[in-house]
């Protein structure tokens, strides 16, 4: 009975764009609620003096507040739990798709490529990349690759499995790529077209190629943004590529597209 719930929510909800944490939130809770049906007819075979199959169901639920307790710890703390023993049957039956290995380079430092700015005066922004700027940022990936900006014996800056499961879970399990802080962009500069404010970047200014359009600035349009503020770049950083996300099973690995992470800086016109 408990399964056929199980089934049926993870059916439904499959339609749904529903992140993993929810999930397993909701598998959580309605594991703790059914797994008291078990103790029920656990209790009733005992009382009928069937023992044996009275014990079993008694030691499976059991069993199941234990996996049930190890999935609360995961998915609502951000504690490890006590005599967790998943990592040896994990082991023992051949799982684990990550090393556990703890590394011990130091995470770099992102160091801005268009000066220093206060943090106050700093806006996240939305950039939206055609088919050709996105085709530009590859090229210009490679470029970076070529040069050695990226080792990967360096991939996930050195962070642990339990590591990048704490920023998965803290970040609503948006990916955590291999390269971490993304790749900084050498040269970096804004073009104002008209209404529209596009970025180009590049190894230096003469091989500068155009990365994409700002369409929002903080919560602002970028039309209202620029009728308010003089806008400076602040920052411009690609992200993406290999990278890692939670599933219920463990870590699940994948390439994702490079896409342009820029911040504004700004200040209010006179």
């Amino acid at each position: 009975m408990l399964i056929t719930i199980l089934e049926m929510v993870n059916h439904y909800f499959g339609f749904f764009n529903v992140n993993t944490k929810f999930k397993g939130r909701l598998y959580t809770i309605l594991g703790f609620i059914g797994s008291w049906y078990i103790l029920y007819i656990a209790i009733s075979f005992l009382t009928a003096a069937r023992y044996l199959r009275g014990i079993a169901l008694l030691l499976a639920f059991l069993g199941l507040m234990y996996v049930i307790y190890l999935n609360f710890m995961y998915y609502f703390t951000r504690k490890k739990p006590i005599l967790d023993i998943s990592p040896r049957i994990e082991k023992m039956i051949g799982g684990g798709q990550t090393n556990t290995t703890q590394l011990t380079t130091q995470p770099t430092f992102i160091i801005p490529n268009q000066g220093f700015y206060d943090q106050k005066q700093v806006l996240p922004t939305a950039v939206k990349s055609n088919n050709d700027e996105q085709k530009n940022i590859e090229e210009l990936v490679t470029q970076l690759e070529g040069l050695g900006v990226y080792n990967e014996k360096n991939a996930y800056q050195g962070f642990n499995d339990e590591q990048i499961k704490n920023k998965l879970l803290v970040n609503d399990n948006h990916p955590v790529y291999a390269n971490v802080t993304g790749f900084n962009v050498p040269y970096v500069k804004l073009h104002h077209e008209g209404t529209h404010v596009i970025i180009y970047g590049g190894l230096n200014e003469m091989q500068a190629i155009r990365l994409g359009e700002i369409i929002r600035i903080g919560l602002a349009d970028t039309t209202s943004a620029l009728e308010k503020f003089d806008i400076f770049l602040a920052n411009v950083n690609i992200v993406g590529g290999q990278g890692k996300t939670l599933a219920r099973s463990g870590f699940v690995e994948k390439e994702y597209p490079y896409t342009l992470k820029a911040e504004i800086a700004y200040t209010v016109k006179k």
